[in-house]
């Protein structure tokens, strides 16, 4: 290829990324932040969710994935659109982006894995199992996960400062190779390890609880039969059923998760592998994108 056509090519790479990075992600924001603020209503308002541990961990990972789209997303959509950079003259927007912004994008991942465990235990046939997480125990780790992820994220919020909102290079060394290797084992491999592996299992588990049902469906009947203890059995099947949608709505997530995951898992050990080469502007531009 020729000088002017490498040129071309690469305005025409950078020009799609602005699109994606701008337009479309400002309309994600928008879409994900109803979502979010429907899925917090739903499960804050609802007694019988708000009672089950694996509401705290959903509500902690819409609470991430809202922090992480006006943290991180919110600034990068409106400087593509519109040229300006709202961390710019702002220390406070400055500090908020780079102390929550990775912890936006950890938190989710995090709950979603603790979830996927709460599920696995909850499904299964030994009572000691489904009372390992109880409601007090998810809050204690959704807790300390935060926690664990705002320390990590404190030398970025350090870092990043000024009127500018930028960050020395060489100050920023050590933190940086870090993060790199943080994100590819705790954010990528073992989220995707505990997504497969807890999904798995949960699925064998409600595979097994569903043909016990079918062989105890006998029994059941007489059970309903028995007027002293219809509004007991009445309630009883209620949250089971409830506790079936639940199941159901975690496994599409949990696979929603898993595949999401596995593209910036593949990008991150590409990054990894690739680091110490010297690229052209074509192929910075073509991995941007």
């Amino acid at each position: 290829m020729s000088s002017n056509s490498i040129n071309d090519e690469i305005v025409r790479l950078q020009n799609i990324g602005k699109i994606f990075d701008g337009y479309i992600m400002f309309v994600l924001i928008i879409f994900g932040t109803t979502g979010n603020l429907l899925n917090l209503f739903v499960f804050i308002r609802i007694k019988t969710l708000r009672q089950m541990s694996n509401s705290i961990f959903l509500i902690g990972s819409f609470l991430g994935s809202l922090v992480s789209l006006w943290s991180s997303r919110y600034p990068r959509s409106i400087l593509n659109i519109t040229g300006v950079d709202p961390l710019v003259g702002s220390i406070v927007f400055c500090k908020f982006r780079w102390l929550f912004g990775r912890w936006g994008l950890n938190m989710p991942f995090t709950c979603i894995c603790l979830a996927s465990i709460d599920r696995f235990l909850m499904t299964s046939r030994q009572v000691y199992y489904r009372r390992l997480f109880s409601l007090k125990r998810a809050y204690i780790m959704v807790i300390l996960s935060s926690i664990i992820y705002l320390i990590i994220c404190i030398p970025d919020g350090i870092y990043y400062s000024g009127y500018l909102c930028t960050a020395s290079a060489n100050d920023r060394a050590l933190y940086k190779q870090f993060i790199a290797y943080f994100n590819l084992i705790v954010t990528n491999i073992l989220s995707m390890i505990i997504l497969g592996t807890f999904s798995i299992l949960t699925w064998y588990n409600l595979r097994s609880t569903r043909q016990n049902r079918q062989i105890n469906h006998l029994q059941q009947q007489v059970n309903r039969m028995m007027i002293a203890e219809f509004a007991s059995t009445r309630q009883n099947r209620q949250i089971n059923h409830l506790q079936q949608q639940v199941n159901r709505m975690m496994i599409a997530e949990f696979a929603l998760a898993f595949l999401t995951t596995l593209p910036n898992f593949v990008y991150n050990i590409y990054l990894q592998i690739t680091q110490s080469m010297i690229k052209s502007q074509l192929r910075l531009a073509q991995e941007s994108l």
